[in-house]
Formats: structure tokens, C-alpha cells, sequence
């Protein structure tokens, strides 16, 4: 299952565009705040789509530019667009975080230096939250659905401080 893949069909639905055109429009939506997906995932995405017939390539020309692809999504990618719909609602996934192996270590280090580090993870949270809280004041010309995206991210950050409030009040009180 490819979120990534999901993405490319979703937005190949709604207008053909070429790979160069799909990763700038996926920019300008700043669908990477929301989905962890880069320019190069993108164009190695696209092979592979169009390998399996899920997309189809036109090779056009306009005035001086180079040739590009123009890629268009086909019946069977139509068809498997809506198969990973289905299975990333019936499975959204687990969602793991780095800093778990932090937590696990936690006590391997003298209290003073764990509450730093608590600090250190909080801070972080709080940026994270911002930069949220910034790009969903800031992006009038998100979609509708990265803006429902957003909000997630600004709830889980906003527990997350809460989280690590709790966390640290416990370590401060260990005796």
C-alpha cells in the first residue's frame, strides 16, 4: 500500500499533467506538511504507475521546450485509486514515533539529564505546532482536506504538550 500512490492517482484524476507539473502542484498544495512524499518519490512513483498501466503517457511538445509526458490516469488506475481508498480506510496504519526510543531510555540517564531532554522533546512539539498553526492561518489555497489534515496535526501536537506536561511532572517527582 503507497500513500504516495494514492496521492499521484487522486490528483492524475482531476487533470492529466506531466511529472515536473504534478510535483509543483503537489508543493503549492503543500501536501508534504500532511504526507511524508518528495519530488524524486514522486517521478519514481510515476514509473511505476505507468509500468503497470495504471497510468498513460502522451509525449507532447510546446514550442521550444523539451518534450515532456503528459500523464493521465487509466481505467485499471481508476480502479486501483479505489482499491487503496478501501484499504486505507479499513487499515490507516500504526503510527510509531522516533522519539518512543527515547522514552523507553529514559531512566538510563540521571534525572537533571532526562528533564532536560523532556524539555528539548517539548520544545520541539511546541515548534511542530506552530509551523502547523502558521501554514493553517497562513494557506488560504489549501484543500479543504489538508485543512481537516492540519487541524489533526494541531490536536495530536496540542495532546503531545500535554503529554510531555504530564511526563515530565512524573519524572520531577520520582524519587
Amino acid at each position: 500500500m503507497s500513500a504516495i500512490d494514492l496521492i499521484i492517482l487522486g490528483f492524475l484524476q482531476k487533470n492529466s499533467m506531466s511529472a515536473y507539473e504534478l510535483t509543483r502542484f503537489i508543493e503549492s498544495k503543500r501536501v508534504q506538511k500532511w504526507v511524508k512524499i518528495g519530488s524524486p518519490t514522486i517521478y519514481q512513483n510515476i514509473k511505476k504507475l505507468a509500468a503497470k498501466n495504471y497510468l498513460s503517457g502522451k509525449t507532447v511538445k510546446e514550442g521550444e521546450m523539451p518534450e515532456k509526458i503528459i500523464y493521465s490516469i487509466t481505467k485499471s488506475g481508476r480502479e486501483h485509486f479505489l482499491e487503496l481508498m478501501n484499504r486505507f480506510s479499513a487499515n490507516p496504519g500504526k503510527i510509531f514515533f522516533d522519539f518512543n526510543a527515547l522514552i523507553a531510555n529514559l531512566s538510563l540517564v540521571d534525572k537533571e539529564t532526562a528533564l532536560e531532554m523532556l524539555q528539548n522533546l517539548k520544545i520541539s512539539f511546541i515548534n511542530s505546532k506552530k509551523d502547523v498553526d502558521n501554514d493553517f492561518t497562513e494557506l488560504p489555497d489549501v484543500l479543504i482536506e489538508g485543512k481537516a489534515i492540519m487541524k489533526l496535526y494541531r490536536m495530536i501536537f496540542r495532546d503531545m504538550i500535554k503529554w510531555i506536561d504530564e511526563l515530565t511532572e512524573n519524572y520531577q517527582n520520582k524519587g
